[in-house]
C-alpha cells in the first residue's frame, strides 16, 4: 500500500515529459512512522477461506505419505511398506505446498510521504517509473516495509447473523432432497446450496468466536501474526489425524482390539484416549511453535484459543461435509452446523487455551524456545503506527490498539468473578487439563451413544440431544468460571 502525504496538490501519476528530476532512493523505515490504511475487516475471513481450503486438502492427502511407511492398506496393522502411496501422496501435495506458501508469503508496504520545503523540487523520480509533482517545492521519502496491519475483523454479530441466516435457508433449500427424494429440480437446487452451505457451515462459528476474543480481549497483535495462529491450528491437524488414523489403530490392534468395529472399546479408545491426546499434544506444539507471541499468561491464553479455532475450522469442514453427503443431508447439515458451532469450536479454542495459558506461565519465568522469528505484532523495521478509516475517509475509532478490555466483557464477566476458577500455571497442568477436559467430552458422548445404539426410538433421539445440550451447558459454565480469572489477572 502506498502512502501519499496529506498536502494538498501531492499526488502519483506516470512519468512526464522530459523535466529535471530528483531520483528518491528508497531509504531506512523512521522511527514512530505513521502509516494510512483503508479499513478491511472482511479481507481476513476471505484469505482465511481460501487457505483453509488448502489445509484441508493437505490434511487428506499427508496421511497417505505416512501410510506408505508403515500401513500401505490402511488396515490398522502394520504393513505392508507401498512406496507407490508415499510417491502419489508427494505428488499430489506438492502443488497445495506451493500454493499455501504462496497465500502465505510476506505482504510488503511501500509508503511515500511528501513535505513542503523551500529547499525542495517539485517533481521526483521514484522506482518503477512513476513520480510525485507536486504545484510547490517539496521533499520525498519512501520506504518499503513488511506489512504488519492490525488485525481487523467484523463484527461478531454479523457473523452470527449470517451463520443463522445462512444455516436456515440452506437447510429449507436441502430439504426437497430429502423428503421428495432424487429428482432434476432437487438435485439442481441441492448442487446450488451445496458450496455456500458448506464454507457458511464450517467457517462463520469459528471466525464468531474468533471476532468476539479479538474484539473484546484487549489483546492487540498484527493481521499476518493473527492469520498463522490460525494457520498453525489447521496444520496440526495433519499430525493428529495420522495419529488417529493410522499409529493408534496399529496400537489398538496390539491389544487385540479392532479399532474400526463401531460400538467396540476399541473404537472408543480412538475417541476418548488417542483423540484428546494426539489433538491436544500437536495443539500445544503449535503454541510453543508461536512463543515469540506470548508476552504474557492472558496472550498464552489468546494464542492458545485461536490455534484450537484454527484446529475446530478443519476439522468442522470434515464433519459438514459428510453431513453434507449424507442420507438425510438437511436434517444432518442443520444438527452438525448448530451443536458444533455452540459446543465442538468453543470446547477447542478452550482446551487449547488451558494448553496456552500454562505455556505463557512457563514462558513468564524466563524459558525460552528458539523460533525462526523474533518479532510480536510490529516488524523489525518500523514502529509503525496504524491509522484506519473507512470508505467515506472517516477515521476508526479501533485504528488505535486497544490492549483494555472491552466494557461488555467486563460486564459480563465481572458477574462471575467472585466464582473464578484458577487457572494452570505450569505447562503440564494446562496439557493435562486440556487432555481430561477433551476425554471426558469424547468419552460422555460415545458412552451414551453406545448406550442408546440398540433404541431407535424418537426417545433415543431426544435423550442424544439432551445430553448434548447438557454437555454444551456444563462447558459454558467451565468457561464462565475460568474467564474472569484470565481477563482480570494482572498481567506483566
Amino acid at each position: 500500500m502506498g502512502e501519499l502525504s496529506r498536502y494538498p496538490g501531492v499526488h502519483m501519476q506516470p512519468m512526464p515529459p522530459s523535466q529535471p528530476l530528483l531520483h528518491v532512493p528508497l531509504t531506512p523505515v523512521p522511527e514512530r512512522l505513521t502509516v494510512w490504511r483503508a479499513s478491511t475487516p472482511w479481507q481476513t475471513v476471505r484469505s482465511m477461506l481460501g487457505l483453509v481450503i488448502v489445509c484441508f486438502f493437505i490434511a487428506q492427502i499427508a496421511v497417505l505419505i505416512v501410510a506408505g511407511y508403515i500401513d500401505g492398506d490402511m488396515n490398522g496393522s502394520i504393513g505392508p511398506f507401498d512406496p507407490m502411496i508415499t510417491f502419489a501422496g508427494g505428488f499430489c501435495l506438492s502443488p497445495f505446498l506451493m500454493l499455501f506458501f504462496y497465500l502465505r508469503r510476506p505482504k510488503l508496504t511501500h509508503t511515500v510521504q511528501a513535505y513542503p520545503s523551500a529547499e525542495g523540487k517539485q517533481l521526483h523520480a521514484l522506482s518503477g517509473g512513476m513520480v510525485v509533482k507536486s504545484p510547490r517545492p517539496t521533499q520525498v521519502q519512501h520506504h518499503l516495509f513488511r506489512s504488519t496491519a492490525p488485525l481487523e475483523m467484523p463484527r461478531p454479530l454479523h457473523l452470527w447473523a449470517l451463520f443463522v441466516l445462512g444455516v436456515g435457508v440452506s437447510t429449507v433449500c436441502l430439504l426437497p432432497l430429502t423428503v421428495f427424494g432424487v429428482n432434476g429440480w432437487t438435485v439442481l437446487l441441492a448442487v446450488l446450496v451445496v458450496l455456500p452451505a458448506w464454507l457458511i457451515g464450517f467457517a462463520t462459528p469459528v471466525f464468531g468466536w474468533w471476532s468476539i476474543t479479538s474484539r473484546h480481549f484487549g489483546i492487540h497483535i498484527s493481521r499476518r501474526d493473527a492469520e498463522w495462529m490460525l494457520a498453525a491450528g489447521m496444520l496440526s491437524t495433519v499430525p493428529a489425524i495420522v495419529i488417529n488414523s493410522l499409529i493408534a489403530p496399529i496400537l489398538v490392534a496390539f491389544a487385540g482390539l479392532d479399532a474400526t468395529a463401531s460400538g467396540t472399546l476399541g473404537e472408543g479408545l480412538i475417541l476418548f484416549a488417542s483423540a484428546p491426546i494426539g489433538e491436544e499434544v500437536c495443539k500445544a506444539l503449535a503454541v510453543v511453535a508461536l512463543s515469540h507471541l506470548i508476552v504474557s499468561p492472558k496472550h498464552g491464553f489468546y494464542v492458545g484459543s485461536t490455534v484450537g479455532l484454527g484446529f475446530a475450522l478443519l476439522e468442522n469442514a470434515q464433519y459438514i461435509f459428510m453431513a453434507l453427503l449424507g442420507d438425510y443431508s438437511s436434517i444432518a447439515y442443520f444438527f452438525t452446523a448448530t451443536l458444533r458451532g455452540l459446543s465442538s469450536i468453543p470446547g477447542h479454542a478452550m482446551w487449547t487455551g488451558l494448553s496456552g495459558y500454562g505455556i505463557g506461565c512457563w514462558l513468564a519465568k524466563g524459558n525460552r524456545v528458539p523460533t525462526l522469528s523474533g518479532t510480536a505484532y510490529l516488524s523489525e523495521d518500523a514502529n509503525a503506527e496504524w491509522v484506519l478509516y473507512d470508505k467515506q475517509g472517516n477515521l476508526l475509532p479501533s485504528s488505535s490498539w486497544n490492549t483494555m478490555v472491552s466494557p461488555q466483557l467486563t460486564k459480563l464477566l465481572g458477574r462471575h468473578r467472585h466464582h473464578a476458577w484458577p487457572m494452570p500455571t505450569t505447562l503440564g497442568a494446562g496439557l493435562l487439563l486440556a487432555i481430561v477436559g477433551h476425554a471426558l467430552w469424547n468419552g460422555s458422548s460415545w458412552g451414551v451413544s453406545l448406550l442408546l445404539s440398540e433404541n431407535v426410538t424418537v426417545v433415543a433421539v431426544v435423550l442424544q440431544l439432551a445430553w448434548l445440550v447438557l454437555m454444551v451447558l456444563v462447558l459454558w459454565f467451565c468457561i464462565l468460571r475460568w474467564l474472569p480469572t484470565i481477563v482480570f489477572t494482572p498481567q506483566d
